[in-house]
């Protein structure tokens, strides 16, 4: 007997205001910026292995370790991505437990 799959919706991670895609996206940035060391390399690269695996809410949990960890500064756009994720998982204490917000740069 055959077992038929059921056709899978197509997953809402690339919609551009998802949590996944914001996720994603400040961490490809913030990766960019760090290039020059290894260490916050890795660890934001997991990150978006997170939210590829659809493991959101911990993605955005580990990101802002990795900001805390490494002291890494985010832009205010930066920031408001997160944020506006946060609120859409309902996890907003992933940053404000760690006091992210303190590594915010005004500058772009």
């Amino acid at each position: 007997m055959r077992i038929r799959r059921r056709r899978e919706q197509p997953r809402h991670i690339d919609a551009p205001n998802s949590p996944e895609a914001q996720i994603r996206s400040v961490a490809a940035s913030l990766a960019r910026r760090t290039v020059v060391d290894a260490r916050p390399a890795r660890s934001l690269a997991s990150v978006v292995e997170l939210v590829e695996n659809d493991e959101t809410d911990m993605a955005l949990d580990h990101l802002a370790h990795v900001i805390e960890c490494f002291r890494i500064s985010i832009h205010r756009a930066e920031y408001d991505q997160l944020a506006a994720a946060a609120q859409q998982l309902d996890a907003m204490d992933s940053l404000t437990d760690l006091k992210i917000e303190q590594f915010v740069s005004e500058r772009t």
